[in-house]
């Protein structure tokens, strides 16, 4: 069964899922280059990291490119810059002793134990990431980014049932961020509860209709649910955003070979051996859909053409076994 996508995870191979790409489960695969995710507010003293998933960027806030930034001049806030210059570069130890140094100096500062809960996430300590974003909650309980965050260590705990809170908390504090609904679909995805994913994700879309992530998590629990008409339409849509996302092309390919259109399949898996030669799911593919049809197409088997996993989740990895793709 397909698996899903989120914080730098894919499908095929689940979906990278949103972010963070710690992903054991499914095939968390994910890029640092997470999509584009509505971050629900501005913080000082950090720099734009772009509209990135979530958790697989370094720190958690986002500006829009039409405001400006705010810069925190406190030690502490000074701190919290260095740390994330520190956490863009691996350097994950002492970007944790740096932002240790900026709580010691104000300790009731939710960002700073905001940020502590993402770089022990990169680091593998899922657990003290939960501490991190709950003492931060403590602090301010209306923040949606410590909601979103600790569920992310939640899920990959594997307590998806206290994920979803979270993620239904942050769903609801920051309304327009499509993250949370994201996640909420990739623990449903999980937990094998894909008719509600589909709801989620398409909640998420309702958020950003141009959230590539939800579209391709979406179309592989379409996947899942042998929808693969639904699937192939949201692939389409994630390719109309990146013409070059080679999963989306992957992923299309999958549900076009599930509806019998192996001559538009191999059009798809050859566009991702274009974009990616070395992709590693597409040529098998090809092949193997080549063996069942003769050169001009025609099927000579009754047997659909064999499928990899379907793409990946769009999550990420925690250091030491990080990948470069993304999340989160």
């Amino acid at each position: 069964m397909p698996l899903p996508f989120p914080e730098k995870t894919v499908p095929g191979a689940p979906a990278v899922v949103p972010g963070l790409k710690d992903k054991g489960a499914a095939a968390e695969d994910a890029a640092d280059d997470l999509d584009k995710a509505a971050a629900p507010r501005t913080r000082p003293g950090v720099r734009p990291l772009g509209r990135g998933m979530d958790d697989l960027l370094p720190f958690p806030d986002v500006l829009d490119e039409d405001e400006e930034e705010e810069v925190d001049e406190s030690p502490a806030g000074q701190l919290l810059v260095k740390a994330e210059k520190l956490d863009r570069a691996g350097k994950y130890q002492e970007a944790k002793d740096t932002i240790q140094e900026a709580i010691k100096l104000s300790p009731k500062m939710p960002l700073a134990w905001l940020a502590l809960g993402v770089v022990a996430r990169h680091m593998g300590d899922f657990e003290g990431s939960v501490d991190a974003c709950s003492t931060g909650l403590r602090i301010d309980p209306t923040d949606p980014e410590l909601y979103l965050r600790r569920g992310i260590a939640w899920f990959h705990i594997g307590r998806h049932g206290i994920a979803l809170e979270d993620f239904e908390d942050a769903a609801g504090i920051g309304y327009d961020d499509p993250r949370p609904e994201l996640w909420r679909g990739l623990t449903l995805i999980e937990i094998g509860r894909p008719l509600e994913a589909i709801s989620a994700y398409s909640s998420a879309i309702r958020r950003d209709r141009t959230y590539d992530l939800a579209y391709l998590n979406r179309g592989l629990a379409y996947l899942a649910t042998d929808e693969p008409a639904k699937a192939e339409s949201d692939f389409d849509q994630a390719i109309r955003h990146d013409s070059r996302n080679a999963q989306a092309w992957f992923n299309r390919g999958v549900a076009q070979a599930r509806q019998a259109e192996y001559a538009h399949a191999g059009d798809s898996y050859s566009e991702v051996l274009r974009i990616d030669p070395k992709h590693p799911g597409a040529r098998k593919n090809l092949d193997a859909l080549r063996a069942r049809t003769g050169r001009s197409g025609s099927v000579l088997h009754k047997q659909p053409a064999a499928e990899l996993v379907p793409a990946g989740r769009v999550l990420g990895r925690p250091a030491g076994g990080r990948s470069s793709a993304s999340g989160n």
